[in-house]
């Protein structure tokens, strides 16, 4: 048997930590042999890249949304991993524009194909700290993925007053969508994981009717209206750099693009990330609040003079153009300010 869980939410919402976290703590814990599928909107990949650098077998699915335009992807490639892999636990990481009800009919489609499948009940992560800004500014879409949830989390509690404003977010969502079951994490304490972890490996779902009970079919990425864009290429110094500088380069460069992509309120809607890779270890460079800032997973690289670099910004109310300008002016900027050499993987001239 394969059990296949979906882990949904918004951009940013922590969806790509908190599937690390679980599946680490459930291979240690149980010996489980656990997979992981990522599914990015660009056709550059961050998540999928620390996802691998922390030792769990994944596969990556590009270029779109597996909701929609790469549903029959993802059941050949849930197929492919169940050959090559043979997993207990399989983690499904749909977009962060996903309706996860869309995801799920294509799990439709792949028990009809694969024997052996079961599922775990949704789950789908609500950002704590975005909560309030996220209902006022992008009510439609986020009650969406909302609805669709077995089990929703709220993200991020180590940020939140817990007396206060966690105990109104649980009461808001309820009201929202009365699902049984509604839990509290954070990925910087670890509270709230063992809850998840027990609701995921121990819940199941059945899906005999959805067949009959199809989701939406609106491409959920134009629902969203976010616009996206991306690089991948190298950074080249002529000078050996240390890890600090280099997070303080990239921590720079995101922040740059945010505040390019503020809104009236001085904020924007959506995901700006980043991985950074040299000599066999890497980083990821994460941006939701202009305010909070650019927050950093994993280590400082050694010292090097070149360094590869992933970027993907998906932001509402731009479309993907504008995006692609201004994160080429951006990374035009920083390179000459920090006397880099920047060569286009993705995009050569």
């Amino acid at each position: 048997m394969v059990l296949i869980v979906q882990i949904s939410g918004f951009l940013g919402s922590g969806k790509t930590t908190t599937i690390i976290k679980l599946a680490t703590a459930i291979h240690e814990k149980t010996a489980a042999r656990v997979a992981v599928i990522v599914n990015e909107i660009g056709d550059v990949d961050v998540d999928g890249e620390l996802v691998k650098s922390s030792g769990l077998y994944s596969k990556r699915l590009l270029g779109g949304c597996i909701c929609c335009s790469l549903g029959k992807d993802l059941v050949s490639t849930i197929k492919l991993v169940i050959e090559e892999f043979n997993p207990e636990i399989l983690f499904v990481e749909p977009t962060g524009v996903a309706l996860p009800s869309q995801v799920k009919s294509y799990f439709v489609q792949a028990s009809y194909i694969l024997s052996g499948l079961e599922f775990s009940p949704i789950v789908t992560l609500v950002d704590g700290p975005r909560f309030k800004f996220l209902l006022r500014d992008f009510r439609s879409f986020f009650t969406k993925q909302m609805r669709d949830a077995d089990i929703l989390v709220v993200t991020k509690i180590d940020k939140l007053d817990k007396k206060f404003e966690l105990p109104l977010i649980i009461s808001s969502l309820r009201e929202m969508h009365p699902v049984e079951r509604i839990i509290s994490i954070s990925s910087v304490t670890g509270e709230g994981f063992d809850e998840l972890m027990q609701s995921v490996i121990s819940g199941r779902i059945s899906l005999a009717m959805e067949l009959n009970d199809m989701a939406e079919k609106a491409d959920s990425l134009e629902g969203s209206e976010v616009g996206s864009a991306d690089f991948y290429g190298n950074f080249r110094s002529e000078k050996l750099m240390d890890g600090n500088e280099i997070r303080s380069l990239v921590g720079e460069l995101l922040a740059k693009i945010g505040s390019s992509c503020k809104r009236s309120n001085g904020n924007f809607i959506g995901h700006i990330k980043s991985y950074v890779s040299t000599k066999g270890s890497g980083f990821k460079a994460s941006l939701v609040d202009v305010s909070s800032g650019v927050e950093f997973t994993r280590d400082v690289p050694p010292n090097t003079d070149e360094f590869k670099v992933s970027i993907f910004l998906a932001i509402s109310g731009f479309n993907s153009k504008d995006l692609e300008n201004i994160l080429k002016k951006k990374i035009k900027k920083i390179g000459k300010k920090y006397d880099l050499l920047i060569e286009d993987l993705h995009h050569p001239n």
